[in-house]
């Protein structure tokens, strides 16, 4: 038998070494790609502007901009930092048409670390003034903490898992009726369940952020746009906020533009 030449050794060498892990990445990614186009496909056919984040070093991390009858959003998908608490992405959502001081703030209650009441009760007149000359949305948000009140929704679900803060001379009732508060806890079967949901106001928009197991797919991200909705439908309009202009408020405000 005639020895393959060295040549010929080499390339079927080189085949067999990158196709097999190549031909493995695309198989074990095939679901993932298949969503990304789903995302992609869908979002366009809407109108909307769809592309990826690969600065963020994640194949899945998309951003989609569009309308709604909130007005202009951005919707955000990125690699999480919770995977030993449940959920691995974020998916964001912000609305600018909306941006005030911060008069609104729902989150998961927490029994293994302070509270955001307890951290600001401990900031000092001084301290909370410094703060706001280097952050027009930190001073916001620390005003906030410390003249919220806790307003539940009478959900006895909802409200044994999320903490309702506002400001309440700005709200009659809670931003979260009964209905809402249904659909904040349940979503569609064909959607990716969160692990829990946060939203807020601030001087950069209306913020809601939904922490996922694994990649959401095009019936998370619609799901996540109308709840956002009807969320935000239930807000009052903002109080003007000052421009944000602090060191820390521009590197927030670059990392929130399209």
């Amino acid at each position: 038998m005639k020895p393959y030449p060295p040549l010929l050794a080499l390339v079927a060498f080189a085949v067999v070494a990158l196709g097999v892990p190549l031909g493995l990445y695309a198989l074990l990614t095939r679901e993932r790609r298949r969503t990304m186009r789903e995302i992609k496909d869908a979002a366009e056919g809407h109108g909307w502007d769809y592309h990826l984040q690969r600065w963020q070093g994640s194949p899945t991390a998309f951003q989609v901009e569009g309308w709604s009858q909130c007005g202009k959003w951005i919707v955000k998908s990125s690699a999480g930092r919770g995977a030993n608490r449940g959920w691995s992405v974020s998916l964001g959502m912000r609305v600018p048409k909306l941006a005030g001081q911060v008069d609104v703030l729902i989150h998961p209650r927490a029994t293994d670390r302070p509270g955001v009441d307890q951290i600001t009760a401990r900031i000092s007149p001084d301290l909370q003034s410094r703060v706001a000359s280097l952050s027009t949305t930190l001073g916001s948000a620390v005003d906030f903490a410390k003249e919220a009140t806790e307003m539940p929704c009478g959900n006895s679900e909802f409200d044994a898992k999320y903490h309702v803060q506002v400001l309440s001379e700005r709200f009659p009732e809670s931003p979260v009726d009964a209905a809402l508060a249904e659909r904040w806890l349940h979503w569609p079967a064909d959607a990716i369940a969160p692990h829990s949901v946060l939203a807020w106001r601030d001087p950069f928009g209306v913020h809601l952020h939904a922490r996922l197991r694994k990649t959401p797919n095009w019936a998370t991200v619609t799901y996540f746009i109308s709840l956002a909705d009807d969320f935000c439908a239930r807000l009052p309009n903002p109080i003007p906020a000052p421009q944000p202009h602090g060191f820390l408020d521009n590197l927030v405000g670059r990392f929130l533009e399209p």
